[in-house]
């Protein structure tokens, strides 16, 4: 028998998983899950070797033998037991409280389960985490979301829940999905035994005309293996950039960050099994300063143009399918008063589908490598920096005593 439109697929700016494994499919809002994944990227950066983990309870509603989750009640984790999501009987209490959500209930919306990230380890829920999701989530039809975060991939997902004989399959998600920052190209394929339902992506465009203006000409298409030689060049600059920054730890810091340098937001872009990262430091001044910006992609003819707002320059990454053997990427930033701060940067590489051989494959992954070490090491300084200008504040104010 035909079911309705309604249950049958996603509304506008929703996404459906299933597994043959759960009783019911789990809907949830794109907003909703993209606040989630904002939330586990600023936490995953806010402390050394791994961040911090957060979570929180997810609302929604129950309508044709599906879940919506429709919201997201962050829990405040005072991290009394380590950076790890474990919570103390303060964060019990508080958790209590957020499940009697009187605004949520009034509109007839309930608890239909609960979220948290790991950072240290992978998908599946511990000892703890199952006796938080038997404590304050008991029903058969509340599920646990798992995120992983990660510096330099898309951040990784699954949903765990109550099979029909009750039991939990906690070792892993029956089916992982990636979190995305939207917009975004097609993603890769969802494990074969759970699907991810989404509607296309779409992207921002604008005439060629005046994205050419922004960007310059589009590069000429490049020479059998010319490409390689790029890879080479940029893969030298990369390590003389890293033995130039080791050297710097020799010298008086105070001296190199007088030097008047503008600031970097450490935009790059890498390949992650076809897509295109576009990666900056959302750490970086430039970027917890900026207003908004606007990402411009020219890959090949084609000219993409994606507005950030604050919130999206706070992830620090955006997904995008490359079609073209490079890809020309520039990052405009709207500072207080009208300033505008640039930076730029470009992929070489075959497009996907083609097949490099080995010793271009060697050079990209080499390339690769250089390019996490060096953010690395950027963000290195950007932290002395502040250890710096947090000890000439103390020198100042012990002399104003």
């Amino acid at each position: 028998m035909r079911r309705s439109l309604e249950t049958d697929r996603p509304g506008p700016g929703c996404q459906i998983w299933r597994a043959p494994e759960c009783p019911f499919p789990v809907e949830w809002s794109a907003a909703v899950m993209e606040e989630i994944r904002v939330a586990a990227m600023e936490a995953l950066f806010s402390l050394p070797h791994g961040g911090a983990e957060i979570g929180g309870v997810l609302w929604g509603t129950r309508v044709g033998g599906r879940v919506r989750i429709l919201a997201a009640r962050p829990l405040e984790c005072e991290h009394a037991l380590g950076p790890t999501f474990t919570l103390s009987g303060n964060d019990q209490a508080h958790l209590a409280r957020l499940l009697e959500d009187g605004d949520l209930r009034a509109q007839a919306w309930e608890p239909v389960g609960w979220y948290h990230s790991h950072t240290r380890s992978e998908i599946f829920l511990s000892g703890p985490d199952l006796e938080i999701h038997n404590r304050y989530f008991p029903h058969p039809w509340q599920v646990a979301l798992v995120v992983r975060p990660h510096a330099m991939q898309p951040m990784r997902a699954g949903f765990f829940f109550r099979e029909a004989n009750g039991s939990i399959h906690a070792a892993g998600s029956y089916g992982e999905f990636l979190l995305q920052s939207a917009p975004q190209a097609v993603g890769e394929q969802p494990p074969p035994k759970a699907t991810v339902e989404q509607p296309p992506p779409q992207a921002v465009m604008e005439p060629a005309a005046s994205l050419a203006m922004a960007l310059g000409p589009a590069p000429p298409a490049p020479r059998s293996h010319r490409w390689l030689l790029w890879i080479a060049i940029l893969l030298g600059m990369a390590a003389g950039l890293f033995v130039f920054g080791s050297g710097m730890f020799e010298k008086d810091w105070t001296h190199v960050f007088a030097a008047g340098q503008p600031p970097s937001f450490s935009l790059m872009a890498y390949d992650l099994n076809g897509q295109l990262q576009i990666h900056w430091d959302w750490a970086a001044e430039a970027i917890r300063t900026a207003e908004s910006g606007t990402l411009e992609i020219a890959d090949g003819a084609a000219r993409t143009v994606v507005a950030l707002d604050k919130r999206r320059l706070l992830s620090g990454t955006v997904s995008y399918a490359r079609t073209s053997d490079r890809v020309d990427v520039r990052l405009a930033l709207r500072q207080h008063g009208g300033r505008v701060s640039e930076e730029f940067t470009s992929y070489l590489g075959q497009p996907r589908g083609s097949q490099p051989d080995a010793f271009a494959a060697r050079l990209l992954q080499e390339l690769q490598d250089q390019a996490v070490r060096t953010s690395r090491l950027e963000r290195a300084v950007t932290d002395l920096r502040w250890v710096v200008r947090r000890d000439q504040e103390t020198r100042r104010q012990d002399g104003a005593r």
